[in-house]
């Protein structure tokens, strides 16, 4: 995550909008060493300028991520409830949905807020231990939703391709997948709890190193960076390969079964493709609304200078607040196809 600022600061401050990983450095620093340094061209009172966010754009942020907090919060919270009041509703499918609308309520309610008020103001106000708890929360919100569509792809490409060889996840079998999905996830996840700590970066006020800012300071660069590409690969290169794949062969089977089923099985395959078609929309705006973030996340590991670009404060917010409204939809696509 960058640090953002003004957009309006002057015009030798655009283009050196420092990086977490820079403000480490200038910790190591003295204020003469670090007008000096070639870490930034940005001298230490610009930092004043570059932490601001104009009033509007901050109120812009605020209506736009607590919009997502709340809808996503209340939506998938109705899910659940509906998966598990209703006997009729708890399939082992629906037991996935609830897990992925259970995700989607962690994040809305451990990560969207907390990350967003520390990159809205540029310096972490909350516990010291909430530094590496909500990227933790985040990141495995993330995994568990991506892993729990792998499942539902699994399951249902059984059940569509193979209905004679396996009659498909048994109910149990279901639970224990959405126990080691979560088991998984936190570990895949854990990396965050050891690399994240509260650190103190430069202070423009104070003229001192007195400004607490959250960020990696217990991980090397080089294998930081290494862990961000395996956790883009694990949670959505990878997952989404093989759920494109898995439906894709789906979609050909149920198309040539339209061809050739019976008027008393008419119904049972309308259904099939109802689900198929409902789950492949879930899966689509996932890879979408999270897209641009892993974009950024991997092109900043390869090009780390993008930082410096004059609008980076701007994509930043767009690419993240975009992963985060994630969690808003499937309440809404689930109501339409009456799951």
């Amino acid at each position: 995550m960058t640090l953002f600022g003004d957009m309006h600061m002057k015009d030798e401050f655009l283009h050196s909008v420092p990086t977490p990983e820079r403000m480490l450095n200038y910790t190591q620093l003295s204020f003469t060493e670090l007008i000096t340094s070639n870490e930034t061209t940005t001298p230490p009172e610009a930092f004043t300028e570059l932490f601001e966010v104009p009033i509007g754009v901050a109120a812009l942020l605020l209506v736009s991520y607590g919009a997502v907090f709340l809808v996503a919060v209340v939506g998938n919270i109705c899910v659940l409830w509906v998966v598990i009041s209703r006997r009729r509703m708890r399939t082992v499918t629906n037991y996935f949905i609830g897990n992925l609308a259970l995700a989607d309520v962690v994040i809305g309610l451990l990560a969207v807020p907390f990350q967003f008020q520390a990159a809205l103001l540029q310096k972490w106000l909350l516990p010291a231990f909430m530094c590496a708890f909500c990227p933790f929360i985040q990141v495995l919100s993330v995994n568990v939703s991506v892993f729990t569509l792998s499942a539902i792809a699994f399951d249902r490409y059984i059940s569509v391709l193979h209905p004679f060889k396996r009659q498909g996840t048994s109910k149990l079998s279901a639970k224990l997948i959405i126990l080691c999905i979560w088991l998984f996830g936190a570990l895949a996840a854990s990396p965050y709890l050891i690399a994240y700590h509260v650190t103190f970066v430069y202070n423009p006020p104070t003229g001192d190193f007195t400004r607490p800012f959250c960020a990696n300071t217990g991980v090397s660069t080089r294998l930081w960076g290494m862990y961000q590409y395996g956790l883009v690969a694990l949670q959505y290169v990878l997952p989404l390969c093989f759920i494109a794949f898995a439906y894709g062969k789906m979609g050909m089977r149920l198309r040539m079964e339209g061809c050739v089923t019976a008027p008393r099985d008419d119904t049972v395959l309308k259904n099939k493709k109802k689900v198929i078609k409902m789950l492949s929309i879930v899966v689509a705006l996932f890879g979408i609304c999270w897209l641009p973030f892993q974009t950024y996340n991997v092109l900043q590991e390869m090009m780390p200078q993008i930082n410096e670009y004059k609008y980076i404060n701007v994509i930043w917010f767009f690419a993240h607040w975009l992963a985060m409204s994630n969690s808003c939809y499937n309440p809404f696509i689930y109501a339409i196809y009456n799951i």
